[in-house]
């Protein structure tokens, strides 16, 4: 009897034990809470969105094809051509003979250089740039007959039609017409309202508001080497 009871106070003991080391447990260290760091804003730079280059094409004004090849005849068909011109700037015409590269410009008045000196026709050369003063006709010269004196090339040069029509760059026709007893067309172009003869592509006039250049009684392919040259 008293073996059972000492058992059973043993077994007792080891129940009461095992309860107090369940209960008595160290405590578990917490975990730790890490508090988020406030992030520093970065500072972005919003570029400004490139607006696309439009390419500002200006709408061309062509000349159309028919007139074009008018304004080119005289390139391929004048080989020679002799005219009176008149500027806005004087009242008298001068007369001009073009063949190849070399001019005679005939003046409407004796030019005075100096007492006993003057000329009337000037001879250029458009390839060598140069500009001679001649004094032609022995009635008319005398003693004074022959070569005065160099001029200044680009000062002596008179724009000839062909130069005249090289500016031209936008055209539309206004009409057609006869001038000196040739069919010619009657333009508004870019330098003004021009006259062009049909078949030479010859220029016969420019207008341009009140100003007038006139390019009159017109002989074509028939200027002979003597009309341009040094006597």
């Amino acid at each position: 009897m008293k073996y059972y009871l000492y058992t059973a106070l043993v077994v007792l003991l080891l129940l009461i034990g095992c309860a107090q080391k369940e209960q008595i447990q160290p405590e578990q260290p917490l975990p730790q809470t890490t508090e988020p760091k406030e992030e520093t804003p970065v500072e972005t730079t919003t570029q400004p969105e490139e607006t696309p280059a439009i390419e500002k094409t200006g709408e061309m004004i062509k000349i159309p094809n028919d007139i074009k090849e008018i304004l080119e005849k005289g390139k391929t068909k004048l080989n020679s051509y002799s005219y009176n011109y008149k500027s806005p700037e004087s009242d008298e015409s001068y007369k001009i003979y073009i063949k190849g590269n070399k001019i005679k410009i005939i003046s409407p008045e004796i030019v005075n250089v100096e007492e006993g000196k003057f000329y009337n026709t000037i001879y250029l050369d458009t390839e060598k740039k140069t500009a001679e003063a001649y004094c032609v006709g022995y009635s008319t010269c005398g003693v004074n007959l022959g070569k005065i004196k160099d001029l200044n090339y680009e000062d002596t040069y008179i724009e000839a039609p062909l130069d005249w029509l090289a500016k031209v760059t936008e055209a539309e026709k206004i009409d057609e017409r006869q001038v000196e007893s040739r069919d010619a067309i009657y333009l508004e172009t870019n330098i003004g309202k021009i006259t062009v003869e049909s078949y030479y592509g010859f220029l016969y006039m420019i207008e341009d508001d009140s100003s007038k250049w006139e390019f009159s009684d017109a002989a074509f392919n028939s200027v002979k080497d003597s009309d341009v040259t040094l006597p």
